[in-house]
């Protein structure tokens, strides 16, 4: 099955990883303020018909991962819809929307993988599953090399995010959905998990 096949139950069931719903963030969360240039995308996007995840994706997520990638220059990289096949046999394999990886500035994926962002039309609960698989999965791309077994990620239809952590075999989602009219927060919220790994 392909990453969006995944459930959590398949996920505990497959792979024994057990969800808990927890505060991911120390509240109140930090806030960093989004740039002249970030508002002005976000914007220009309400003004555009996003009816489609790949809409989403180019018009409100990735201004987003821009901004970071620009706060936080060199210190990562990001790859969108990339083939991120690692265990085909358990069927670990599909496109993921956006991952981050720790190496800098990179033309190809290298580990370690640390943050995976799944867009979503329906509702952000049903992409849970396919999310912790592709955590799931860069843990063991991760695991390759020694490198950090602790994976991130987040779920978003755009304008509401929830934040995930891959931790020994927890699946943690965080209680919290940041809304994009929360940006500072939204920001700090991300910056928290870059700043994890850095």
């Amino acid at each position: 099955m392909p990453y969006s096949d995944f459930t959590l139950n398949k996920l505990e069931q497959k792979f024994g990883l057990f969800q808990r719903r927890t505060d991911l963030f120390q509240k109140p969360t930090r806030k960093i303020k989004p740039s002249k240039r970030l508002k002005e995308d976000l914007e220009d996007a309400r003004m555009l018909p996003l009816l489609s995840e790949k809409a989403k994706s180019e018009f409100l997520i990735a201004p987003l991962l821009l901004e970071l990638y620009r706060n936080n220059p060199h210190q990562f990289t990001i790859f969108s819809g990339f083939a991120f096949d690692v265990d085909n046999a358990n069927q670990l394999n599909g496109i993921c929307d956006f991952l981050f990886s720790q190496y800098p500035d990179a033309a190809e994926l290298r580990d370690p993988v640390f943050c995976m962002v799944e867009a979503k039309n329906r509702t952000i609960e049903e992409s849970f599953g396919q999310c912790g698989a592709e955590m799931y999965a860069a843990r063991l791309y991760n695991q390759a090399q020694n490198k950090t077994e602790i994976v991130h990620g987040a779920v978003t239809n755009g304008t509401e995010w929830v934040f995930m952590k891959l931790q020994n075999n927890e699946l943690l989602i965080d209680n919290y959905r940041f809304g994009i009219i929360e940006l500072p927060q939204l920001l700090g919220a991300f910056q928290n998990v870059i700043d994890f790994y850095l």
